[in-house]
């Protein structure tokens, strides 16, 4: 978002009524807010093959579109415009928060790609991502085992979804390291909430530098010998590596 743009928009709109009053009609955190759903529109309309029916056509459609999704008359956006631009010291500040929020939500953006560029980069998980338990086995531990000898540290982690009914007993996610001298070893996480609400666990391995490593095994949802039924779902299961 740019000074340019505003002042478009406000070039656009501000003549064409003439405020009174102390305050205008609007608040100004929705103002801020219809001004970057103004701009987001503007964009929307460049994007080739964008077919949504409520949003297809000028500007002055998406704009319709915006003002019934807000609940703002046209008339009421038209008398804020033309106060703010009567009043450059209010206008300076309803700007500066708009660049604000921008510049926030595009931050956030950056990291969201960041974190999703570093999970394809370190994640070595080359199984299935999602079950269904019991359609995938009523007591399916889900065990993995993927051979690597990259030192450092391994996190398997993945999202859960225990129902009410579930029969699992003692679940636990677990991660092991192999080493070729035969010993291994291994971290265990619990805790698990029978509650039918996803929650996300991790276990976390540093391996033995002073070793061989061979490979790392485990099971993503282990339980104990008198489980007979389990009703869950696993989802988005990874295991990041991290280099020392």
């Amino acid at each position: 978002m740019n000074k340019t743009t505003i002042k478009t928009i406000a070039a656009a709109f501000a003549l064409a009524l003439t405020s009174c009053g102390n305050e205008p009609p609007i608040s100004e955190s929705k103002a801020v807010e219809l001004i970057i759903k103004m701009h987001e529109a503007d964009a929307i309309m460049f994007v080739t093959g964008y077919n949504d029916a409520n949003l297809r056509g000028d500007s002055a459609s998406y704009y319709n579109y915006i003002f019934k999704e807000t609940g703002v008359t046209k008339a009421e956006f038209l008398e804020t415009i033309d106060w703010y631009t009567q009043h450059p010291e209010r206008y300076k500040t309803l700007y500066e928060k708009v660049v604000k929020v921008v510049n926030a939500e595009a931050e956030k953006q950056r990291e969201r790609d960041d974190q999703n560029r570093v999970k394809a980069a370190n994640d070595i998980w080359n199984l299935r991502s999602y079950y269904n338990l019991p359609a995938d086995g009523m007591t399916n531990p889900i065990a993995y085992e993927i051979p690597t000898e990259n030192q450092g540290t391994y996190t398997i982690s993945a999202d859960f979804t225990f129902y009410k009914d579930d029969g699992t007993t003692n679940p636990h996610l677990t991660i092991i390291a192999d080493y070729y001298d035969g010993t291994n070893e291994s971290i265990m996480t619990n805790g698990f909430k029978k509650d039918g609400e996803k929650r996300r666990f991790s276990a976390m391995i540093k391996t033995n530098p002073n070793k061989e490593l061979k490979q790392i095994r485990g099971w993503v949802l282990d339980h104990s010998e008198t489980t007979n039924s389990k009703h869950v779902d696993v989802s988005d299961i990874t295991l990041l590596y991290t280099k020392e």
